[in-house]
């Protein structure tokens, strides 16, 4: 239809089967940006004798991969925890079980820890998106991954969104899959999110850092990543699950109680682990069951920080990195529990 307010976005989980496209199932309260080309076409030029080189004749495409594909929540919707358990089996852990919290009130409790050795299990998606269910006027990518996956939130504003970069086969026309309902969200808020500190992986969640987080990023670098192989029709054939990384930004008020403790273990030549919680809880009960929540653990070190790094509207603000790494004492690097009203993705 060629109109911006009537897109929608939706997916259907590809199962066992990568790259198999199918069709949707569940509508998404999210955007997608595509990259400008999902193929690399070659005019080819060498030894043309003629001041416009290329020859449109011989052209061919050499390349077939929809790389950089952006999911996103923006900050006029928000991020939700209905999409968190999709995000994290894209990129991190797939064909996660989740377990009912409480009998019969369907609080379902998502857990992504890190891959650390064994064979990758990360979900693959077939994402349509478009404006219009008619024929030929819509868009479908199989076997999308998520290669990146970056989470922002701030208390002053209360936004927390969601940028998910992702790679596919190839950007075909389609036409979409119809009848299905906008999903019910539970939004989450960047005032409820709380810090946590601790000394060890076993006590992490025990000390808080009050009232300082101003704003956060958390960034994770899956390693998931396209293999591109010679086959029958130069599509992806297969993937690879590479070296994971994490990281958290954090913008927190200068002054705060045991904040000058974590600069003094940054500004000292002996580097100390830090266990660090970021966890938003909704306050918004599932039935009679547990709330809609959001719990990061990550085991790490302070790699930066900049004291007086900011100003708040006449109030200091530190801005502190910390960068994940393995704890060989409690065997963790860093683990993401999601607690939600879903009960399969």
């Amino acid at each position: 239809m060629g109109q911006r307010v009537l897109r929608f976005t939706q997916y259907g989980l590809e199962g066992d089967t990568h790259g198999t496209a199918v069709e949707a199932d569940t509508r998404l309260a999210a955007n997608v940006v595509l990259p400008e080309s999902d193929r690399e076409v070659v005019m080819p030029s060498a030894g043309v004798g003629q001041r416009v080189t290329n020859i449109i004749d011989n052209a061919y495409v050499r390349r077939i991969l929809a790389e950089g594909i952006t999911l996103e929540t923006p900050a006029e919707s928000g991020l939700y925890y209905q999409i968190l358990p999709l995000l994290f089996s894209l990129g991190i852990t797939g064909n996660v079980s989740p377990t009912e919290q409480t009998a019969s009130e369907g609080d379902y409790l998502w857990e992504f820890d890190a891959n650390l050795s064994s064979a990758e299990d990360v979900d693959s998606m077939t994402l349509e998106f478009g404006d219009s269910t008619d024929a030929d006027q819509g868009y479908e990518v199989a076997y999308c991954m998520a290669s990146s996956i970056e989470i922002s939130g701030n208390a002053d504003t209360g936004e927390v969104t969601s940028n998910v970069t992702l790679f596919g086969d190839e950007i075909a026309v389609t036409q979409m899959t119809s009848g299905l309902s906008y999903p019910s969200i539970t939004g989450i808020s960047g005032g409820l999110a709380r810090l946590y500190v601790d000394d060890t992986w076993a006590g992490i969640g025990s000390s808080e850092i009050s009232n300082a987080l101003l704003d956060w990023t958390l960034t994770i670098d899956t390693g998931v990543h396209p293999k591109l192989r010679g086959n029958a029709n130069q599509k992806i054939a297969d993937h690879g699950h590479d070296e994971t990384s994490i990281s958290l930004n954090l913008g927190l008020e200068r002054g705060a109680t045991n904040l000058d403790t974590e600069e003094d273990y940054y500004r000292s030549s002996t580097v100390t682990a830090r266990f660090v919680r970021l966890e938003i809880d909704s306050g918004i009960a599932i039935g009679s069951g547990n709330n809609h929540k959001l719990t990061v653990d990550i085991a790490g070190t302070w790699t930066s920080w900049q004291s007086l790094g900011r100003d708040q509207d006449g109030n200091s603000i530190e801005v502190a990195m910390l960068s994940g790494g393995y704890d060989t004492t409690g065997s963790a690097a860093f683990g993401i529990d999601v607690t939600t009203d879903v009960s399969a993705i």
